[in-house]
Order: structure tokens, then sequence, then C-alpha cells
């Protein structure tokens, strides 16, 4: 193991693993208490029509990605408020949506398969310098929106109806806190890719639901979880040669069951 840490790439990955797995878990609490899963779930799946646009036009494809994954969180919120469709119904309507774009506007390309699934199912073990920057910024800008809006999201997370009551700007919030996940899903598609990044969003808040008894407590073992389940997942891709987000994936429910179990014996 001591050799392990020595080598550049694992270095970066761990470092990596940690500013996302901790960003992603924060973000995540908010999403489970407010039973935005599929929401996350919808979010993150759309993240795949921005590659393909980003690929097609031949610019960064996590920047068209961001773009397109805000607009689709935006969208979707804009429809729950204004066409009195249930969450699950807007993510019914634009998960199908945006994947099928992804896939018309990909199957105009040759040879674009090996590409792809560095973004469906992602390899941290591949990040460089800038990755950690961002991922590094986009903790910073969590903490920061969390620190300046922490009364408004605490307040719709519990209680929207009160809050909007109370004079808090409700859709503006929304927008915000939609636009905020959407941010985080693309950033952490480099870490589990598309397909499992709705995971690590849900499970590690899940587990930190088992330990917490408030929600600053609710917060810090989130973060923990999350930061527990990247490192622990990184490792285990590396030594039984499995892909690292789905060793993360697997931890963090792992993790999950195993502190359940361990709560219903006390």
């Amino acid at each position: 193991m001591v050799e392990l840490l020595r080598m550049a790439f694992f270095q970066k990955a761990l470092v990596a693993g940690l500013l996302i797995g901790v960003a992603a878990s924060l973000v995540g609490a908010f999403v489970v208490l407010r039973r935005l899963s599929s929401i996350g779930s919808g979010i993150s799946h759309s993240a795949f029509g921005g590659v393909a646009i980003g690929l097609v036009l031949g610019v960064n494809p996590y920047g068209s990605a961001l773009i397109f994954a805000i607009a689709v969180g935006l969208m979707i919120g804009l429809s729950v408020r204004r066409l009195s469709l249930s969450e699950d119904s807007a993510v019914g309507l634009f998960f199908p949506a945006t994947m099928a774009l992804g896939i018309a506007v990909l199957s105009k390309i040759e040879g674009y398969t090996p590409n792809l699934l560095s973004y469906l199912f992602g390899n941290i073990l591949l990040v460089e310098n800038r990755d950690i920057l961002f991922a590094g910024g986009t903790l910073l800008l969590i903490l920061l929106l969390l620190g300046l809006f922490y009364r408004e999201w605490t307040a719709l997370t519990f209680d929207a109806e009160t809050a909007e009551a109370t004079g808090i700007p409700v859709a503006r919030m929304d927008a915000l806190f939609l636009s905020l996940l959407a941010f985080v899903v693309v950033v952490s598609i480099k870490v589990v890719g598309i397909v499992l990044v709705s995971a690590l969003l849900v499970t590690p808040p899940l587990t930190a639901l088992k330990l917490s008894k408030s929600f600053p407590s609710l917060l810090l073992f989130s973060a923990l979880a999350g930061a527990l389940s990247t490192l622990a997942g990184i490792f285990l891709s590396y030594y039984i040669n499995i892909p690292s987000g789905a060793a993360i994936v697997l931890f963090s429910t792992l993790l999950f069951f195993t502190v359940s179990l361990i709560n219903r014996r006390e």
C-alpha cells in the first residue's frame, strides 16, 4: 500500500475522490430529506445529452453537460410548479427525452463508443490536476452557498409552505439549489460516471440518517460517509481490478447496510 500511495496518479485520485465524495454527500443530504432523489437521478442522466452535444460540437463535453444539466434541472422544477406535474412525472418526462437525444446525437458520430464509456462509468484514476482544482472549487462553492443560504434551504427542506409564508423566495431558492445539484452531478461524472452518480448523492446521506439526531450532524455524517466511500472504493477498484465508480457505489451500499444492521442490534 505504501508503494501505491507514492504513485502520482493514485494520489490525485484520492484527493479528487475525497473532495467529490464530501461535495456530493453534502448536497445529497438536502436531496434525501426533500425527497428529490428522482430529480437527482433525472439530472444526472440528462447530462448524457449534454455530453453528446459537446462531442458533436467539438467543445468540452463536461462544459456542455453542465449547461445542459442545469437547464434540465430548472425545467424539471418549472414543470412541477407551473404544469402541476409531480416530481416523478417531471423526471419521467425529461429522463427518457434527454437520454434519447444523447443516443440520437451520438449515433451520428463514428467511433464514439470508447469515449462514451468513460462518461457513463467514470474513471477517477485518470483525473488530472485541473480536475482536482475543479473539485476543490466545487466543494468551496457548496460551503459558501451553505453559509449564505443555510436558513433558507433548511426551511425549504422541512416546511416549504411555512418558508414561503415567512417571505423566503422559494422559487429562486429552488432554482439555485437545482443549479447547484446539476453542477455537483457534472463534476462527479469523472468519479463515478453518469450511470452511478445518483447513488453518490443518495446512499451516503441515507447512511448518515441512521447515525444522526440533528440536521447539522446529518450533514457531518453524510460528508464522512461520502468521503469514506470514495476513498475505500478507490482502493477496492485498484486491488480487485473493477471500475472505480462501481467500487465506490458498492462500498457505499455495503456501508449503508452495515450501519443499518448495527443500529437494529442496539
